[in-house]
């Protein structure tokens, strides 16, 4: 962002739709939430959304309020509405990206100025600080709406300010200054040439007198100029959504160029990504001098369970999953070659260690009650999305392995697009099943260590009918140099348990 790290501690006038306050003194404009609204604050910190929000070139305040307050689309229409915009954006931006400089120079020049326009809704008086503002705002408005025409076509239609800048503007200066002009009275400006004529005649009496006439005029002149341009509140709120809008909206396809993301056609039921990646994690590997892998995964009306060996990247996959359904359902292009994504009401996903130091819960038991309410809330809501990470990896594994199949089951009958990730073998068969290829390559004479170990890793997701969790833990023990001994030893257990099997089978 070209002045600072995106805040997300927004202040809380700006985390809200604004209830304009009437009456007769001065007051900030109350706020109301609509806590049924999944708002793009709100999952921020936890969807991974994070990074891209600090990457836009958002220039204006009302530009970042607007991504703050925007609401996830549940909405094929609403979403579709979005996404066209954005492609419109892209288009202008890829034909003429000199005119979107100018745009944005001009977006960074706006003020939030929701406060002055509340009170002219409200039928306050405006002082002349607030007159500024309004006048301002509305010739940085006019000087955007020029340039857009310059353009082939509008991105986005701002409202025209043109009769109310004729009004704070009667001597068409378009100077950014305000001042109770001579021209709205002629009794304001006979005054003021008398009040002139006392004062280079050193007559305190007459100026005295003369001053405090003025300010009588002005104060009535003030009132009947705010009485005319209260009817261009409503049109003045337009314009600071509309052109935060509009400064989203070049964030947005600046990202996509950056980014090379892609719009997302909007599927049915089935979700299918090519060519997916994490922008977060893709960009600390470029720092790196190393490259990403890519994957394509495609996912129905179900149960999918991906398995694979440790450092084979199944989380980033749930996370970038995520991110790529808020992104969507924000009006995003997505991080993918290509895209086709269902739309959900609810994205529900349990990540890392979900212990509770502040309720006393241990990661089990914390990870439990959070399944347990997805689980709840799928059968409420048909339309959601489940991504659960290594679920009950921290009990023992008999009781785990039971936990992951019967979670499966509810999500299978169901018909809940879920995925959950496992290191569990034994899975039943029914169940898709996924795996991450790993160290599936010829390694040759190679030297693998910590560092240059992902070089080696195959990320690509393949079916996997079997449902066997490959066994990678003790070669890539090995292969990044631990103990021999540990090895041996662990390697050892091995044996012995299989020779245990193999006896009771026979």
């Amino acid at each position: 962002m070209p002045d600072s790290k995106f805040n997300m501690k927004v202040n809380s006038r700006h985390n809200a739709d604004v209830e304009i306050v009437k009456n007769s003194k001065r007051s900030d404009a109350r706020l109301n939430t609509n806590s049924q609204s999944v708002l793009f604050r709100k999952v921020l910190p936890t969807s991974g959304l994070q990074f891209l929000a600090e990457d836009l070139d958002l220039r204006s305040p009302m530009g970042r309020r607007y991504l703050l307050d925007s609401k996830m689309m549940c909405c094929e229409k609403e979403i579709t509405a979005e996404l066209t915009l954005v492609d419109k954006t892209v288009n202008t931006l890829g034909l003429d990206s000199e005119l979107i400089d100018k745009i944005q120079n001009k977006l960074a020049q706006l003020r939030d100025i929701r406060g002055s326009v509340n009170n002219l809704i409200g039928n306050l008086v405006l002082d002349d600080v607030e007159l500024f503002e309004i006048k301002v705002f509305s010739l940085v408005v006019k000087e955007i709406e020029d340039l857009q025409k310059e353009g082939k076509e509008n991105i986005l239609t701002v409202p025209d300010l043109s009769k109310l800048i004729r009004l704070l503007d009667p001597q068409n200066t378009k100077i950014p200054s305000f001042y109770i002009y001579d021209n709205y009275s002629e009794e304001l400006a006979e005054v003021r040439k008398e009040l002139k004529l006392a004062k280079s005649k050193n007559d305190d009496s007459d100026t005295e007198a003369l001053f405090t006439k003025m300010q009588k005029i002005e104060a009535r002149v003030r009132e009947e100029l705010c009485t005319k341009i209260s009817q261009f509140g409503a049109i003045l709120s337009n314009a600071l959504n509309q052109l935060a809008h509009l400064d989203l909206l070049i964030a947005k396809a600046i990202q996509v160029k950056k980014w090379d993301l892609s719009k997302a056609e909007i599927s049915e039921e089935k979700t299918s990504y090519r060519g997916m990646f994490n922008p977060m994690i893709k960009n600390e590997l470029a720092n790196q001098k190393k490259k990403y892998q890519a994957i394509d995964i495609d996912l129905e009306k179900s149960v999918c369970l991906i398995t694979g060996a440790n450092m084979a990247g199944k989380t980033v996959v749930l996370k970038t999953l995520a991110l790529c359904q808020y992104l969507f359902q924000f009006g995003f292009f997505v991080p993918a070659t290509s895209a086709q994504i269902s739309i959900v009401d609810k994205v529900m996903i349990s990540v890392g260690d979900e212990q509770s130091e502040l309720n006393g819960l241990s990661s089990f038991a914390s990870e439990m009650l959070n399944v347990s309410h997805m689980v709840k809330d799928s059968q409420n809501k048909n339309r959601v999305l489940i991504l659960i990470d290594e679920l009950a990896r921290t009990t023992n594994p008999v009781e785990g392995l039971a936990i992951v199949n019967a979670v499966a089951d509810i999500f299978y009958q169901g018909k809940i697009k879920s995925v959950i990730t496992t290191h569990y073998s034994g899975l039943k068969s029914k169940f898709r099943k996924l795996r991450v290829k790993g160290l599936d390559k010829d390694l040759g004479g190679k030297v693998i260590t910590h560092k240059n170990i992902n070089s080696y890793m195959d990320y690509s997701l393949v079916e996997d009918l079997e449902g066997e969790v490959p066994h990678e833990a003790l070669r890539i023990a090995s292969l990044l140099g631990i103990d021999k001994e540990i090895i041996e030893r662990a390697q050892n257990h091995l044996d012995e348990e299989a020779s245990k099997e193999n006896t009771l089978k026979g």
